[in-house]
Order: structure tokens, then sequence, then C-alpha cells
């Protein structure tokens, strides 16, 4: 019956479309046929004028010529215009095939790919379907205030700062994802599992973009487990976003190697291993897996906030002041390592979280400075020794040289960092270079929203330095 109804609501729409197209209308007179009747009206006045006496037979003759001239023009273009018929004609008869084989196409392809038989949702069915997701959203934010509570209480609860990041991503809240799972991993010294969502949090923030905090948690990803498809496949997408297609076809064409004929992400993974091989026009078919490629296994679950293992349970079990001394022996034994490792950039980074979690923060910020010695050219390792040197540095103090060359890098290469724009201005100032001092701060004050609370203790510091000079 619901198909009669809607053929006969088709056929009527159809027809009002089609009816202004296909009915007859008398033509309007062309411009050419008023012309040339007033042309005849001309001869004839021209015949009376002679008979008059008024013009002789030779000037007579002369006007009959042009106007024959012109009347001869006026036919041709009339002539011409016998052609508008047709062609109005023949566009009639394309609106009607149109109009015909449009709705039959239409139906076609719904009766071939659609579900004409599918029952509707009714009015009450759609208001109790959206009653429930509201009410799901209510409850997890209601978790989420509970967990916000408990971190209240003790900012140290890795759980808890967890449950956060996982209810903010279902509530689509991106920031405070990236915020909890931040403050997860530098609970968690570096875990691989918390680092792994951190990473997805960032990228999500950005737009899709993988940005350099991302990768670098995806790098302790895949240095706890070479063969993580998901951290493969953004460490592949980090490369062509930054115009390296050929790293991110190799990452991408290793990693559909090493996966199963039926892993979840494999399509995705051939969609854009084809497209950047089109692009960077490579074959793959010459291509060959690279040798010791790990094998690509799916994890499932969520992040074991207790580290895992059966040392990281037996001190979540602990009561608090144990806890604490088993962490700060865990700890030391990772610096005992480094000492022995001094190379291992990710152990330092761990090293300096964790001592800042212990309450540390002066050996947090030598971890900090090993870190950046070993990587002087990491966005992320200077910019982590930045924020170190804010919270610890003496601003009577001169930078140390390590410092000043990190801080001279970073600004190197993101001239708009503030934290060592203002850490620069500081040690120029220092020195007396209030020239250097007040270019580095006037371009902070710049970066500043007009209503941050430092901007007017800057400015005071800025026209101190030029009233010195």
């Amino acid at each position: 019956m619901i198909h009669v109804l809607l053929g006969a609501l088709t056929v009527l729409v159809v027809a009002a479309l089609v009816w202004p197209l296909v009915r007859r209308t008398t033509p309007l007179p062309a411009r050419a046929a008023y012309d040339l009747e007033v042309h005849r009206d001309q001869l004839a006045e021209l015949g009376r004028d002679v008979e008059r006496g008024t013009i002789t037979e030779i000037e007579a003759r002369a006007a009959r010529a042009e106007i024959g001239r012109r009347m001869l023009t006026l036919a041709d273009g009339a002539a011409a215009m016998q052609e508008a018929p047709m062609r109005g004609k023949a566009a009639r008869i394309v609106a009607v095939l149109l109009a015909i084989a449009l709705p039959a196409g239409a139906f076609g392809i719904y009766l071939e790919q659609g579900s004409p038989e599918l029952p509707g949702l009714s009015f009450a069915e759609r208001q109790v379907d959206d009653a429930a997701r509201i009410a799901a959203d209510r409850q997890l934010a209601a978790f989420a205030r509970a967990m916000y509570e408990r971190v209240e209480r003790n900012p140290a609860d890795l759980e808890a700062w967890v449950r956060i990041a996982q209810a903010s991503t279902a509530l689509n809240l991106p920031d405070k994802a990236l915020e909890a799972w931040r403050k997860a991993d530098e609970l968690s010294g570096g875990q691989p599992e918390i680092a792994g969502p951190l990473a997805e949090a960032a990228i999500a923030v950005a737009n899709g973009q993988v940005t350099p905090e991302a990768e670098g948690a995806f790098s302790r990803v895949l240095e706890a487990d070479p063969g993580d498809p998901r951290a493969r496949y953004y460490m592949g997408l980090a490369r062509a976003q930054s115009g390296d297609r050929a790293g991110a076809v190799r990452i991408w064409f290793d990693l559909a190697a090493a996966s199963a004929h039926d892993a979840p992400w494999l399509p995705t993974v051939r969609e854009a291993l084809d497209k950047t091989a089109r692009e960077a026009r490579i074959d793959t078919r010459r291509l060959k897996p690279s040798p010791n490629n790990p094998k690509a296994v799916v994890r499932l679950g969520a992040p074991k906030v207790g580290g895992g293992d059966k040392a990281s349970d037996q001190i979540a079990g602990l009561p608090d002041a144990d806890r604490m001394a088993a962490i700060r022996n865990m700890v030391d034994g990772l610096a005992a390592r480094l000492e022995t490792q001094p190379d291992d950039l990710e152990g330092w980074r761990r090293l300096a979280r964790s001592r800042k979690v212990l309450g540390e923060p002066e050996k947090s910020l030598a971890a900090h400075a090993r870190a950046a010695a070993i990587a002087p050219d990491n966005l992320d390792v200077l910019r982590d020794y930045a924020a170190a040197l804010l919270d610890m540095h003496d601003a009577e103090k001169p930078l140390d040289p390590p410092a000043r060359t990190a801080m001279s890098n970073l600004l190197a290469k993101s001239p708009n960092e503030g934290t060592a724009l203002w850490l620069m201005g500081q040690d120029e100032a220092l020195a007396g270079n209030a020239m250097v001092a007040t270019a580095l701060w006037q371009r902070l004050l710049a970066l500043m929203p007009p209503d941050a609370p430092a901007r007017a203790d800057l400015q005071r510091r800025i026209d101190r330095l030029k009233a010195a000079k």
C-alpha cells in the first residue's frame, strides 16, 4: 500500500514539473514582423507622396531601394528565428524523458539497495532513544564528577585520572580527556598502556594532526611493543603529514604485511598506503617487508593502571607509606640503571617525571637536563626541560650553560615558545643586555591574551628595562 501511495505522489509531482514544459502556447509575434509592417507602410506612403507631387520619382526610387534593403535584412532574421520552435520541441522531449527516467531510476536503486520493509521508529520510540542517550551522558558526567572528587582528595590517584580521561572521551570532551591522560601518564612514569590513549587524545585535539607529543608517546609504545598496530599506523601518518611519503609507505607496507588478513585495521592501512604510494609514485608491488618485521597483534582491554606486572600489583596493594617507599626504591633503581646506560633518552624522561611525582624537583630538573643533552633537537624534550626550569630556576641567577643552550635551541626551532622567551629574556636582563631582553619579552607580550594575569607584570619589567637604557 505504501508503495502505491508513494508512486502516486511521485506522478503528481512530476506532472506538476513537466506540464509547463510540454504545454503548447501561442507564440508571440517576432520583432521582425512589426518592423516589416512599418516598412510596408513606408512604401505605401512613398506612393502617395509621388501622387501628391511632394517628392520626385527619382527620390522615391532611391527611398524604395533603401527600404527594400532593410526589409530583406529583416526577412533573413525572421527565417533564422523559425528554428526556435524546433529547439523548444526537442527540449520538451528531453524534459519528459528525464522526468520519467529519474523517478524510475531512484525507485530501482532504492528497491535494490534500500530496506523498504524496515519499520521506522515512532515518535515515542525516538523520545525513548533520546532519553536513553541523555541518561547515559548524565551517568558518565556524574561518574566523572565522582572521579574529580577523588583526585581532589588524592591528586596521585592514577586510576581516577584514567577513568576521568575515558569518561571525557565518551562525552566528546577531547581537551579534558587529553589533560587527564597527561596527568595519568605523568603518574604512571610513562607506562606504555597510558601513552597510547594519550597520543590518540592529542591527535583528536589537533584535528587529526599527529603532534610531536603524540609522536613521542607512540615512540614509547613501540619501544615496549614494536608490533603495536595503532602506534605504527600513526607513526606512518606523522611521516605523511610531514611530507615524507616514502617513509609513510614503508611503515604502512610493513604493517600491512605483518597483519592478519582479517585484521580490523587493515582496510584503513591499505587505503592510506595506496593513496600515498600513488602520490609518491611508488610501485608497492616491488616492495618487500623489512627484515625482522614485527607481527601486528591487537591489544584488547583498557589501560592497566597498576602497571600490569606482579611487582606493580603488589605495590598497589601496600599501605600508603609502604607503597611510596616501594615506588621510591623502583625509581632509584631506574636512576642506577641509567647511570650505566646514559644514552637512554626515554629512561631519563621517565625518571624526570617520576622524580617530580615523588616531590624531588631538583632531581627531576637534573634528569630533564640529561634528556636535553641526549636530544638537543627534540622539541618535546626541550619543552619539558623549559617547564622544569620555570618551576625551579632562581630568577636572581643566570642560566647555567647547558640550560641556556637548550633554551636557545628551543627558540631556534619554535620562536614563539613562551617559557623559553621568558627564561632567555630574564637571563639577558641579568647579563645587562637590556635591548635583547626587551625584544624577547616584547615578543612574549604580543603572544599573551589581553586579560592574562602576568601581562601587567611583564609590561612593568619591559618599561624598567627601557628606562634603564
